[in-house]
């Protein structure tokens, strides 16, 4: 009898004590889930595509060109992309035959620079027939869609800027002279905003006294001769010379020099913000102040775009507004915040 009660005791013992450890196994908290944090998760690769990209550029010895080559350049560089360059030397019927050109090499997409659209209709519609994206710096957008966007600066806002500066400069009293390059619509519509502002019904002191243009073939001796004419026929009746680009006034500042007239005589102000105006100002020679393009940020966004487009895949409605036009912002310069010799023009939009 005892030995079967102690027995049942032992068995009793037993179960309880299998089902204490069993409860302790229940009752013991699960390791909690690793946490991954954002810095610790691995990156996911870059999506990465090699494009060839036939460059047009109008000038590439122009101080703009060439800026926004080199810009474009470094971009294409860093993504893996090749890029043909031709340049047009400044003949319009070159960037048409270029554009051509790359759409028999059938390329990934062109890029123009610095050109104008109705001369070049022809190269973009076979663009576009060949389903090669067209992106244009400074160049404009066509009617027909070929062009995707046009990276520029507002010419409008540029024109009246350095005019407002002018006649800021000048009192509100004084005559002024425009040279002019009709030829590009660049220059036409920073041409009409500068008059519009000169015109002002607020600025009845101000008066045009002349006005003269040259062309992309002859503005060099153009804008010195039409500026040492004017100083023979005017004298210092003329108070300040608006030039529709860097260019211009580079001449017309040497043709005062040389005429022995400085800029408390006789000023001129223009549009792009060049090493060799920057220097001019420094130097206290009659080019006193100039509107900054920023060129290599139209290279900057434009490869952006096609990195957009044809590397991530977006739509072009979702990343170009609809007008097809993006304006990259410029700035004054004069001789109070002009950047240092030997500085990178592009540092005044750091």
């Amino acid at each position: 009898m005892k030995k079967r009660y102690a027995s049942v005791l032992y068995v009793m013992l037993i179960v309880s004590l299998v089902f204490v450890f069993a409860n302790l196994g229940c009752s013991k908290e699960e390791p909690a889930a690793a946490v991954v944090t954002e810095e610790e998760a691995p990156a996911e690769a870059a999506i990465q595509k090699e494009l060839r990209i036939g460059y047009v550029s109008m000038m590439i010895a122009a101080d703009s060109n060439a800026r926004a080559y080199d810009a474009f350049e470094i971009a294409a560089e860093a993504k893996g992309w090749k890029v043909f360059l031709t340049d047009a030397a400044g003949d319009i019927v070159k960037v048409g035959d270029a554009v051509m050109n790359y759409v028999g090499q059938d390329v990934d997409a062109i890029v123009i620079v610095c050109a104008e659209i109705s001369p070049i209709q022809e190269g973009l519609d076979a663009a576009k027939a060949a389903n090669i994206p067209v992106f244009c710096m400074d160049t404009g957008t066509d009617e027909d869609g070929a062009v995707l966007a046009n990276v520029t600066s507002n010419c409008w806002a540029m024109g009246a800027e350095v005019a407002a500066q002018m006649v800021n400069r000048l009192g509100g009293k004084g005559n002024v002279c425009i040279i002019d390059m009709p030829t590009l619509y660049v220059h036409r519509y920073r041409a009409d905003t500068a008059r519009a502002v000169f015109e002002s019904a607020d600025n009845p002191d101000i008066h045009i006294l002349a006005v003269e243009s040259v062309t992309v073939a002859n503005w060099e001796s153009g804008s010195y001769e039409i500026m040492t004419n004017w100083l023979t026929k005017y004298g210092d009746e003329i108070d300040a010379v608006f030039g529709t680009w860097d260019g211009i006034c580079w001449n017309v500042a040497k043709a005062t020099a040389d005429a022995g007239f400085g800029p408390d005589n006789v000023f001129a102000m223009s549009i792009d913000g060049t090493i060799q105006t920057y220097d001019m100002i420094r130097n206290g020679e009659p080019f006193v102040g100039v509107v900054a393009q920023s060129f290599g940020g139209w290279a900057s966004k434009t490869a952006e775009l096609i990195d957009d487009i044809l590397v991530q895949g977006k739509s072009a409605e979702s990343v170009v507004p609809p007008s097809r036009t993006i304006y990259i912002p410029h700035k004054w310069i004069d001789a109070t915040n002009v950047p240092p010799s030997g500085a990178d023009p592009e540092s005044v939009f750091m």
